[in-house]
């Protein structure tokens, strides 16, 4: 059977778009998660770890540069923050755990921010407080995005919700002592978290622990 050459162009597009389609539905299959390690569970573990004791320490340091070490002040840091959780999320399924703290950690993203320009006005030029929150800024985000990676690989939305309005602080010591409840309150979540990933983690690396213990009390007796 011989074709026109209009009937040839006409097929000829037709094949090349039903190509393209096909090849659009393969790209837009896998581009959300390119990049994305496959052990971004483990990730978050390591990197919660050393966020937690870096929590501490930025803590601390806004204690000594706002002035709030004596034991009354500090003690209007202890109050709760809103958004977050109030119990720990490693309890809750692996899914839900993960899009409490995507959630979560978009929110302390942005609390960092506010707090840094503060303290751009309230901290001397140079304090090393202001490096330490933006140290903490970029760790918060590197984490984001490690729980970001693994909701997408189990196939599962962001529970992405929307920022709280933040009540607007009236003179500086009230912006001082917002800032500690989130830092405060930070260091508590993470502090829970480390808690609960020593406890959920998996059987072999628990014995690994439990072999580590064993030999350093052997060591030690050996040298005693």
């Amino acid at each position: 059977m011989l074709w026109s050459v209009e009937t040839l162009g006409f097929l000829l597009a037709v094949t090349q778009g039903l190509f393209i389609q096909c090849l659009a539905r393969v790209n837009s299959s896998t581009a959300p998660c390119r990049g994305c390690h496959r052990n971004s569970l483990g990730k978050i573990t390591a990197k919660t770890r050393q966020m937690e004791k870096e929590a501490k320490e930025l803590f601390r340091s806004y204690l000594t540069h706002q002035g709030l070490l004596p034991p009354d002040l500090r003690q209007l840091c202890n109050e709760p923050v809103q958004w977050f959780p109030t119990e720990n999320i490693r309890d809750q399924p692996k899914s839900v755990m993960l899009q409490e703290l995507y959630r979560t950690l978009e929110h302390m993203k942005d609390a960092l921010e506010n707090i840094g320009k503060q303290q751009q006005v309230l901290s001397t030029p140079g304090a090393a407080l202001l490096g330490k929150l933006q140290s903490t800024w970029w760790s918060v985000r590197g984490l984001l995005s490690n729980t970001g990676c693994a909701l997408c690989l189990k196939g599962v939305s962001p529970n992405s919700r929307g920022i709280p309005e933040r009540p607007v602080a009236t003179n500086a010591f009230q912006q001082k002592i917002d800032g500690c409840k989130v830092l405060w309150n930070y260091s508590k979540f993470l502090e829970k978290l480390v808690r609960g990933s020593g406890e959920n983690a998996p059987q072999g690396l628990r014995d690994q622990r439990k072999r580590r213990k064993g030999t350093k009390r052997k060591e030690a007796s050996s040298h005693s």
